[in-house]
C-alpha cells in the first residue's frame, strides 16, 4: 500500500460511516433515515456472529468493513475485521498481549478503535497502539506507556482515540502526569503534547473518557473533559483554546467516565455520577481563555449519570443514569421536560440518535426506542436477553450491537 493511498484514505469517507467512538465526532448522533424501530432474537436481525474473547469497545463501520478489538483469554490483544453485509470475521489480527489493573467490567480492549477507508487504528489499555491496513497489515505500532509513562489509574485506561483528517487524539489523565496527544496516523510519531495537570486530587485524576471534535467557524477544537475540568484545544496547534472548572462533585471518587459532547452552541458534559452525587455542567461556545464564568449556560445534579456518556439531539439533551433513570433537559436553558426509568438493571451503555429516534440499552441488552422530543414517547421495546457494556453503531440503515459474545446487525 502506497503512502499516497493512506494519506487519501483518511478524509474520504461517506456520511453513513460510523469511524469512531460513537460516531463521527463523538456524540453519538446518525444523519441517517429509514433507522430500525423493533428486533428480537428472531426478528429484524440480519445477522449475528460470535465474537472470539471480550472486549467492551464498540464497533466502528467505514465502507463494508466493522472493526471492532478483544483480549482473548490468554491475555491476547486483537483486532478483527467483519464483512459488514454477510457478518463473516475477514481477519483477525494478534497484536500483542498483556493486561493490567482493571475493574472487572472491563479488560484491555475497551478503547474502541477508528478507522478510515485505508485503515484502523487501534489503542489498548496496556498502551499499545497499532495501525494495521484494511486488510490487517501492520504498519505501525507504539506503547504509550513506554514513550510517555507508565499509567497510574485506578481503575484501568479505557479512553478511546479520536481521529481528525490525518491526526489521532489521545487523552491520558490518570493520577501520573497526564497529558493530551496528537499523533501522525500514517507515520505514528508524535506531532504535539500537550500536559493537562489540573489542580485536582485522589481519584477526581482519573477519568475514562474519551475526547469529541467540534468543528467551529475560528477552527476544530478537541474537547476533552476530566479532573474536574473542561477543556478545548486548537487541533492543529495544540494551543489551549479555552478552559472551564467548576465540575468537582460531593465524594471522594470524582473521576469522570462519562464522556463530553458537544454541537454548535453548547457544550455538555458530566462529573462523576457515583451514587447519583455527580453533576451536568453546560458551557456555550464562542469561548476563550478562562470560561467558568462567562460562558456558564446551567448546571444540576439530579440528572448526572456516571457511565453513560449524554447526547445533543434536535435542541435536547438526553442522559440515562446508571440505574436505569433517564432524562430529557433543553438544551439552552437547562430546564427538565421529564425523568423516567427505563431499565430496572444496570445501564453502562451511552445513548446514540437517528431518525428521529433515542436508542436506550440496559446492560441486559434490552433497549428502550423512544421518538426525539420533550415528551416521553416510547416507541418499541426490544430485547436481545444477552449482557452488554458498548454503545451501538448505526451505519448503512442498521444498529450495529455487541454483547458480551457476539455482534448484531439489525436493520429494518
Amino acid at each position: 500500500m502506497t503512502l499516497c493511498c493512506i494519506v487519501l484514505g483518511a478524509s474520504i469517507l461517506p456520511a453513513d460511516d460510523w469511524p469512531g467512538w460513537s460516531g463521527r465526532l463523538g456524540t453519538g448522533i446518525s444523519t441517517e433515515s429509514n433507522l430500525p424501530l423493533a428486533w428480537g432474537p428472531d426478528k429484524n436481525i440480519h445477522w449475528k456472529i460470535d465474537i472470539p474473547g471480550k472486549g467492551m469497545s464498540s464497533p466502528v463501520i467505514v465502507g463494508d468493513r466493522i472493526y471492532l478489538t478483544t483480549q482473548t483469554g490468554d491475555n491476547g490483544l486483537h483486532v478483527i475485521a467483519i464483512d459488514r453485509l454477510k457478518g463473516g470475521i475477514l481477519w483477525d489480527r494478534k497484536i500483542g498481549a498483556g493486561r493490567l489493573k482493571t475493574h472487572d467490567f472491563h479488560n484491555m480492549a475497551t478503547p474502541t478503535p477508528t478507522a478510515d477507508s485505508s485503515n484502523v487504528w487501534a489503542l489498548f489499555g496496556t498502551g499499545d497502539m497499532v495501525c494495521l491496513t484494511k486488510d490487517g497489515e501492520q504498519i505501525w505500532k507504539r506503547n504509550l506507556q513506554k514513550d510517555h509513562g507508565k499509567y497510574e489509574i485506578m481503575w484501568g485506561m479505557g479512553t478511546s482515540p479520536v481521529m481528525h483528517g490525518n491526526r489521532l487524539f489521545v487523552a491520558c489523565m490518570h493520577q501520573g502526569p497526564s497529558y493530551v496527544l496528537a499523533v501522525d496516523s500514517i507515520t505514528g510519531k508524535d506531532i504535539w503534547k500537550k500536559l493537562r495537570q489540573p489542580e485536582s486530587k485522589g481519584e477526581a485524576l482519573d477519568s475514562y473518557s474519551s475526547p469529541v471534535i467540534l468543528p467551529t467557524d475560528q477552527g476544530t477544537q478537541l474537547i476533552v473533559s476530566g479532573a474536574d475540568h473542561i477543556n478545548a484545544y486548537d487541533v492543529d496547534s495544540g494551543n489551549e483554546i479555552w478552559i472551564s472548572s467548576g465540575l468537582q462533585v460531593p465524594h471522594p471518587y470524582g473521576r469522570s467516565i462519562s464522556g463530553p459532547t458537544a454541537n454548535q452552541e453548547m457544550i455538555v458534559t458530566v462529573a462523576s455520577g457515583f451514587q447519583n452525587r455527580g453533576k451536568v455542567m453546560a458551557l456555550k461556545t464562542g469561548g476563550h481563555g478562562i470560561i467558568t464564568d462567562s460562558h456558564l449556560a446551567w448546571t444540576m445534579d439530579r440528572f448526572s449519570p456516571d457511565c453513560p456518556s449524554p447526547i445533543i439531539y434536535k435542541g435536547l439533551v438526553y442522559f440515562i443514569r446508571d440505574d436505569g433513570i433517564a432524562s430529557c433537559i433543553d438544551l439552552k436553558s437547562g430546564e427538565p421536560h421529564w425523568q423516567e426509568r427505563l431499565f430496572k438493571n444496570n445501564v453502562k451503555v451511552s445513548p446514540v440518535a437517528g431518525d428521529n429516534k433515542i436508542y436506550f440499552m440496559s446492560g441486559q441488552g434490552s433497549c428502550k426506542v423512544l421518538k426525539a422530543g420533550p415528551k416521553m414517547d416510547v416507541l418499541a421495546e426490544n430485547d436481545l436477553d444477552e449482557n452488554t457494556l458498548c454503545t451501538p453503531a448505526i451505519s448503512q440503515g442498521s444498529l450495529y450491537i455487541r454483547t458480551e459474545h457476539r455482534l448484531y446487525s439489525v436493520g429494518l
